[in-house]
């Protein structure tokens, strides 16, 4: 389709979208255009049609001047207070639907790919902030914040809004007492679910709560990182560095085959390439600091992005290394030492060093599903410049526990080859090298919490466990991809009462769910199992064990990824609430295969608000919440 045309020559726009419907009814669906031009416009011949096919509306009327147009599914009772333009009818899907206005020609005159904003909890709308941008700018769109009959919108009248993704910050739970566990969503949270006193923190920005932490180190920060982009986080770690904090960092490095290696990576190592230099630019000074990854880094050599990253244009002053890394012959300049498989051989990066958590002070453990990336939290850097949070689906959990931070000091330290601040990668293990070496549960403020790390702790056979004999009366989750067979069938088994294939009968335990929508349609995926369906292959370890009655799980109706791993047991009952949270998916990767770490937080204050910011994703992906 053409995506080309430009707003500022349109004679009409989409300007509003009820995608969500009315506190009245979800069937209550409206749309609204809006002419921005100074001569009326004729509509007649004119169509508004989503390119799945419903709905397709064949307009007809005139929209005066500067004038709105109102369109009302089904009857004009959908907004009794308002009369409609137009009556149409066909319904609007909850996930993305693509619309086009189309001149009496066929030429597409605006155009909306995805629904960048609404709220499918409090009924807004999503609306749009500007008719001269186009439509398909993410940017564009926001969350209405005026009332109305049916939630929040205006239908008929100029738009009033909040930028997708940017709603106020709410930080009204948060404690720096020995035994504190702080939790922070990066999107809304429904919190007419608080226990009192116990609202969530919710659209929270997680770089400002990372950026606390760090910042208030004096001794010794252990940053392990899957990714990092952030500006400002790197200036604080050689900000520390050069203060003479001791910065100990794991970072992993990445497939050529990676779909983002140039885009990511390369920024990745340029970033780290500043942090190794230090603020005096000098390799080898007081104010380094100090990296390892799981398979050797290179430096850029490209003399533009060099300029931009603030970095010298020579690179001399690190070894020219030919070695083999997996089983491909590589040179360069390595500024980063990988993990050692003998003289010159280093593993490859093929698996992942995939944790995102940082031990400060040996104090605070932050942890959870936040990748420290301008997409993970921001969407873009235009966004991040602008303090917009349209990111990826994320959580953090920090606690102030120095015995957790011991255990993950541990964990950091296999990986790293010593306890100094020099790693050694002749001992150090990534991956499934490591072993079981560290406690699995402790007592952090009177809460029971387990620790689990992968590869090596069987962490989803915890997991597994976890749900076949602890849970009683519910399940709740939001996963980016789980493809673990033991766990999806424990958890059939509490539904239905059974283990086999298409078989059970309801047991009245309750399951809900929310599926990052990239991996719903994959044939390894439990969505497929749970809602019922035959998968397009199976193999040894994804048989396609269907639920007879399929669960009332969705995929995820959010701005860009879900990327959360988590799972709520009895949340909101009197049979230990407990909450599971971290980096890993539930797949054989993550468990076996990636460097990870997963918490289990038996605690119900804390599982509740993880249920408000779950019924939040849920009722958005279309679920209802009885």
């Amino acid at each position: 389709m053409n995506k080309s045309v430009e707003a500022a020559t349109q004679t009409a726009v989409i300007n509003e979208v009820a995608w969500m419907g009315t506190t009245g009814s979800y069937n209550n669906e409206w749309m609204e255009l809006h002419n921005p031009s100074s001569t009326d416009l004729v509509l007649d011949g004119w169509t508004l049609e989503a390119e799945d096919g419903s709905p397709s509306i064949a307009l007809s009327g005139t929209v005066a001047a500067q004038d709105y147009f109102l369109l009302e599914r089904t009857g004009d009772g959908t907004i009794s207070s308002v009369t409609a333009d137009q009556i149409y009818t066909g319904s609007l899907g909850n996930s993305n639907e693509v619309l086009y206005l189309k001149d009496a020609s066929g030429a597409i005159i605006d155009e909306v790919d995805g629904w960048y904003a609404g709220d499918n909890t409090t009924k807004a709308t999503m609306a749009r902030m500007d008719p001269s941008v186009s439509g398909t700018v993410s940017t564009n769109w926001s969350t209405a914040t005026s009332s109305y009959e049916g939630g929040f919108g205006t239908p008929k009248a100029a738009n009033s809004t909040t930028p997708a993704g940017n709603g106020s910050e709410s930080l009204t739970n948060v404690s720096e007492e020995l035994g504190a566990i702080n939790v922070y969503f990066n999107k809304s949270a429904s919190t007419q679910y608080a226990m009192p006193g116990n609202e969530a923190n919710y659209n929270v920005n997680l770089e400002d709560r990372l950026l606390n932490r760090l910042n208030a180190a004096t001794t010794s920060i252990d940053f392990a990182t899957y990714e990092i982009n952030l500006p400002r986080v790197v200036d604080a770690l050689m900000e520390k560095a050069a203060q003479g904090v001791d910065v100990r960092i794991l970072a992993d490095a990445k497939d050529g085959s990676d779909p983002h290696y140039a885009e990511r990576y390369e920024t990745m190592r340029l970033y780290l390439e500043r942090l190794v230099r230090g603020q005096d630019g000098v390799v080898g000074t007081g104010d380094d600091a100090h990296i390892l990854s799981d398979s050797p880094m290179f430096v850029v050599e490209d003399a533009t992005k060099r300029a931009a990253y603030q970095l010298p244009a020579n690179f001399d002053d690190f070894p020219y290394r030919d070695v083999t890394v997996g089983s491909t012959a590589t040179t360069g300049y390595m500024f980063v030492e990988g993990e050692w498989k003998d003289t010159d051989s280093y593993y490859s990066p093929g698996n992942q060093m995939h944790n995102k958590f940082a031990v400060i002070d040996g104090k605070w453990v932050f942890t959870g599903s936040w990748n420290f990336t301008v997409t993970g939290l921001y969407g873009s850097e235009e966004n991040m410049n602008q303090g917009i949070l349209d990111g990826n689906q994320q959580h953090v959990v920090e606690v102030h526990s120095p015995e957790l931070a011991s255990i993950y000091k541990t964990e950091f330290e296999e990986m790293w080859g010593s306890g100094t601040t020099t790693p050694d990668n002749t001992v150090s293990n990534f991956s499934t090298r490591k072993i079981d070496n560290t406690p699995h549960t402790l007592t952090i403020g009177g809460d029971t919490v387990e620790i689990y790390f992968s590869s090596g702790d069987d962490a989803v056979g915890r997991m597994t466990d976890l749900v076949k004999t602890e849970a009683d009366e519910n399940a709740y989750f939001t996963i980016f991809a789980w493809s673990d067979q033991a766990l999806v069938d424990e958890l059939k088994n509490k539904w239905e009462g059974s283990y086999g294939d298409n078989q059970g009968t309801l047991t009245g335990f309750d399951v809900k769910g929310v599926f990052d929508p990239s991996f719903w349609n994959q044939w390894w995926s439990a969505s497929i199992e749970m809602t019922g369906r035959t998968a397009t292959q199976t193999s040894t370890n994804n048989p396609n064990t269907r639920w007879a009655n399929p669960a009332p799980v969705y995929a995820a109706n959010e701005s860009r990824k879900l990327h959360a791993k988590t799972m709520l047991i009895d949340a909101d009952t009197n049979s230990d609430p407990t909450v599971i949270v971290g980096s890993t998916n539930w797949s054989e990767n993550g468990n076996n295969v990636n460097d990870e770490n997963m918490l289990i937080i038996h605690d119900d204050a804390i599982t509740n608000q993880f249920l408000q910011e779950f019924n939040a994703r849920y009722v958005n992906a279309g679920g209802v919440v009885q």
